[in-house]
């Protein structure tokens, strides 16, 4: 769902992750505007930020912080601060991924119990971004308090039917296992390149980690995707770089 497998550019249920993600910002944007604060939605991603990219590439956030770049805090709060004030509604979106820290802190744990991996359960850098927004606020809002909106979408963007994309793709990485399966193909892996289906080396699975491409995909400074030509990419933009 995180887009973070490497060897295909398309995982399942990443489309689904991100309409829902899409959906449920839109809804939030209402009590972000009549409140007119800062709105600080935490996303799934613990190494890779496609999560929170891809949908403020869609327009639903203004700002993402992603586990791949270290952001500045105060840089946040203050391009955070201008978005709010050309905004009518005086509102300003940032999607934060779970894996996210930011200079000088580190990745924030919700709990020391452990998965199946050996992995901490992250969870809770929304809150800690919403709080250090609203104290730094005042900085770039002549000494005005901007008070923040901080909400973790967690399991809402998995669960429930898939949409178009996630019925459609498992047919087909299925039909393509089954290929291979009846050709006698061995160590191969169904994946998606360049929006084509196609077969991966298994090997390619487990060789690296699958991260965003910080000097192709985001603006370090800006705090958010780049927004280059898209002519001749994928569907999702993004390739498996």
């Amino acid at each position: 769902m995180d887009n973070d497998v490497p060897g295909t550019d398309y995982c399942i249920g990443f489309s689904t992750c991100l309409s829902r993600t899409i959906s449920l910002t839109h809804s939030l944007r209402t009590s972000a505007g009549s409140h007119e604060r800062f709105l600080v939605i935490e996303v799934f991603g613990r190494y890779a930020g496609f999560t929170a990219l891809l949908p403020t590439m869609a327009g639903a956030a203004n700002r993402c912080v992603i586990p791949e770049h270290k952001f500045d805090m105060e840089k946040l709060c203050e391009v955070m601060t201008a978005d709010r004030k050309t905004n009518p509604s005086l509102y300003s979106v940032v999607l934060v991924s779970e894996g996210a820290h930011w200079q000088g802190g580190e990745v924030v744990y919700s709990s020391d119990e452990t998965d199946m991996f050996g992995h901490k359960k992250l969870g809770g850098i929304g809150e800690h971004v919403g709080n250090a927004l609203r104290e730094l606020s005042p900085k770039f809002n002549n000494g005005r308090r901007i008070n923040v909106i901080s909400q973790r979408l967690s399991y809402l963007v998995r669960c429930g039917d898939p949409d178009a994309v996630d019925s459609l793709v498992p047919m087909a990485f299925g039909n393509i296992a089954s290929t291979c399966c009846w050709t006698a193909s061995r160590g191969a892996w169904s994946a998606c390149a360049t929006a084509n289906t196609t077969t991966s080396p298994s090997r390619s699975f487990t060789s690296k980690k699958k991260v965003v491409d910080v000097d192709k995909y985001y603006d370090r400074d800006r705090l958010r995707p780049i927004y280059k030509s898209f002519l001749q990419k994928p569907l999702f933009i993004v390739n498996n770089d």
